[in-house]
């Protein structure tokens, strides 16, 4: 090769690699030593557990005319056990548990440009993202989840997201495999398109309100969501309402309220959470929880919980007391 094609391909090597930003690790570690006193729950009384710790990879490649593609692979960990554990509370009340090394989370590869942004891969719903950030206590042991369906994170997903407009206005929309109604009482998936899901976002300084929907879901359901945040002096109050109808026989007909307040304390590293969530999936399903964290230095925190979730229809009672610490990277 003489050095002018040398130095050519050189110089499309030097742009390519300038164009694609270098990969990102990032992560969360929270584990926590959780106190578990629930009733006829054969598990240990006190235990360490990881509270949907987490690995991820995710970067970006600037391309021609302002197009961005994008892309990220995340994970669930577990540096207690070993393995990834995940908890679902099912329709009567049971707990349902899934073990693996390693559980996917959030992966896909995008494009993003003026006319918003594209995702293909395995996601959150619009609906579950329409919960805002008011769940106090998200990944803990008292995470909405346990009283209500719609936190759903699917596969085969394809997923818009538009600018924002009008002063605050956003919209996302997504599609995925629902469940086959034509097949009550099985885990056969639909045809692609059959899962809809949708949401109109407002966020400005003063609120965030967003609306949202899902149609035929992974799990057999329709939902309705509305989420709200609102700064009131020194804290901020949330609010996520969700109805959920049977789609494939699950005669399963609710509906489902949390609202949380949450204020900064000592000097704004400290942060005190009150939640309170009711739900009429069984009779007499509530939740409710006090916490604390408190920032020792940046993406650091020390964080403590207590949670008393109780039933009518189980005659059950679950209270959890923890004392964790989490790390962002």
């Amino acid at each position: 090769m003489n050095k002018s094609k040398f130095l050519f391909a050189s110089s499309l090597l030097l742009i390519s690699m300038s164009a694609i930003s270098a990969p990102k690790v990032y992560g969360k570690l929270n584990i926590a030593l959780n106190n578990n006193g629930s009733d006829g729950v054969n598990e240990k009384e006190i235990d360490l557990i990881s509270n949907s710790s987490r690995l991820g990879l995710k970067g970006r490649l600037e391309m021609q005319d302002g197009l961005v593609g994008l892309y990220q692979i995340e994970y669930q960990i577990d540096p207690v056990d070993g393995h990834a554990r995940d908890e679902v509370r099912g329709e009567n009340g049971e707990i349902k548990v899934t073990d693996s090394t390693f559980t996917q989370r959030n992966s896909y590869v995008g494009l993003k440009g003026s006319f918003g942004t594209l995702k293909l891969g395995k996601h959150d719903t619009p609906l579950k993202k329409a919960s805002l950030k008011v769940d106090l206590f998200n990944d803990l042991k008292g995470d909405i989840k346990n009283i209500t369906d719609g936190e759903n994170r699917i596969t085969s997903f394809l997923g818009y997201d538009s600018p924002v407009f009008g002063g605050g206005v956003s919209i996302s929309v997504s599609l995925s495999k629902g469940k086959d109604d034509g097949v009550v009482g099985t885990d056969l998936d639909g045809e692609f398109g059959t899962n809809l899901s949708a949401s109109l976002k407002y966020d400005i300084e003063v609120i965030q309100f967003v609306i949202a929907t899902e149609k035929a879901s992974i799990k057999g359901f329709d939902h309705n969501r509305l989420g709200m945040m609102i700064p009131a002096g020194p804290v901020t109050i949330g609010l996520i309402h969700t109805t959920t109808e049977s789609t494939v026989g699950n005669s399963v007909d609710y509906d489902a309220t949390t609202i949380s307040i949450a204020g900064k304390v000592a000097d704004g590293n400290g942060r005190v959470k009150f939640q309170y969530g009711t739900s009429d999936k069984s009779a007499g399903l509530t939740q409710t929880q006090i916490g604390y964290d408190h920032k020792l230095f940046k993406n650091f925190k020390i964080l403590a919980y207590h949670t008393v979730r109780s039933q009518d229809a189980a005659n059950s009672d679950d209270a959890h007391t923890g004392l964790g610490i989490e790390y962002k990277f």
